[in-house]
């Protein structure tokens, strides 16, 4: 039998009567029986919600605090840096040349091009993106920052090459050795250790994880504690009103039983942030982030192939006849500074 057609222990779960994000017990049935088609490690039928009030997306019932890491058996981000075959590594380091030529930092493994080679690098990014808040970070003033969730480390090393005072934390007890084998500052333990640094960071990276906690608005809370006036916080996570949820249905690549417990609708997200006393700006576009994964799912495969991604590419050039929605919450927010500072 597959991994993910076996049955979540009943002891090994919990019920949820309320919406996460809201607290309103209003709500419909969203999608059934959703199993994990991501990564099929984790076993189980699950069920979301969507909140009839803030619209987000939740979790019923859903893996309990002691028990949730048997979820994360090959989780992507919380394994070490794959070395992968040559051809994997000479991607990489292609990728990171272009990466510190946009950044103007030494961002490594990479090739080092000579001026003569220099007309190479804009053509290696033709089909990349700089990753959400690096940008970000090489115009901050540089201080003290914090990727909450850091996996193998990767922020948390461009973070210190473009000058900050950098430390992640991680949960992971694999990631954290390994990223402090390359000499990375990481913290192991939950968000809750957040609380041993009040208004301590200049800047605080939240990317994909604020979706797999079971108190999003404690974890938003702790993250708002630590930061000083005047610092930043960079968020980003998926969107539960994804113009990509409404067209794959139970196959859209953000939903990823069990691991994810709570999607947020991104005005709902707004609307706590700015309880919590940030100023917000979005970063969201229409770019359809998820949709490779999306069409993996759908034909439940493994591996991404080559026509996945001609389906995404595809897709993306056309309207989608549905409602448009940011399939990612990108999300940049301000702790306003005090007066006379």
């Amino acid at each position: 039998m597959n991994v993910i057609d076996e049955k979540w222990p009943e002891v090994a779960l919990e019920y949820v009567h309320e919406c996460p994000m809201c607290g309103s017990n209003e709500r419909t049935l969203a999608h059934k029986d959703v199993q994990d088609w991501s990564f099929y490690c984790a076993p189980g039928k699950w069920n979301y919600w969507d909140c009839s009030y803030c619209k987000s997306l939740y979790l019923d019932p859903r893996p309990t605090r002691a028990q949730i890491g048997d979820a994360y058996a090959r989780y992507y981000t919380h394994t070490p840096s794959a070395r992968g075959s040559f051809v994997r590594s000479i991607k990489d380091r292609m990728r990171n040349e272009w990466q510190s030529k946009m950044l103007d930092a030494n961002i490594e493994p990479r090739f080092h091009f000579p001026k003569l080679l220099s007309r190479l690098v804009p053509m290696i990014g033709r089909n990349l993106e700089i990753p959400f808040g690096w940008e970000l970070l090489t115009t901050l003033p540089k201080g003290k920052f914090m990727d909450v969730g850091c996996g193998n480390g990767q922020v948390v090393d461009v973070a210190s090459r473009l000058g900050w005072n950098a430390m992640g934390l991680e949960i992971d007890p694999e990631a954290v050795r390994v990223a402090r084998e390359s000499g990375l500052n990481i913290v192991e333990g939950t968000y809750d250790k957040l609380s041993e640094y009040e208004q301590e960071f200049d800047c605080i990276m939240c990317s994909h994880v604020l979706e797999h906690v079971h108190d999003p608005r404690d974890m938003v809370e702790k993250m708002k504690s630590a930061i000083k006036a005047g610092g930043v916080l960079m968020i980003t996570l998926p969107n539960s009103l994804s113009s990509l949820r409404r067209y794959f249905g139970d196959d859209w690549r953000g939903l990823e039983a069990p691991r994810h417990l709570c999607i947020p609708s991104e005005s709902e997200l707004i609307r706590l942030l700015e309880e919590q006393g940030f100023l917000i700006k979005s970063m969201a576009d229409n770019c359809t982030e998820t949709c490779t994964g999306s069409y993996q799912i759908r034909r439940r495969g493994r591996f991404m192939n080559r026509r996945d991604m001609y389906k995404a590419r595809k897709l993306t050039l056309k309207p989608l006849d549905i409602p448009a929605g940011n399939d990612l919450i990108k999300i940049i927010a301000f702790v306003p500074k005090k007066r006379g500072t």
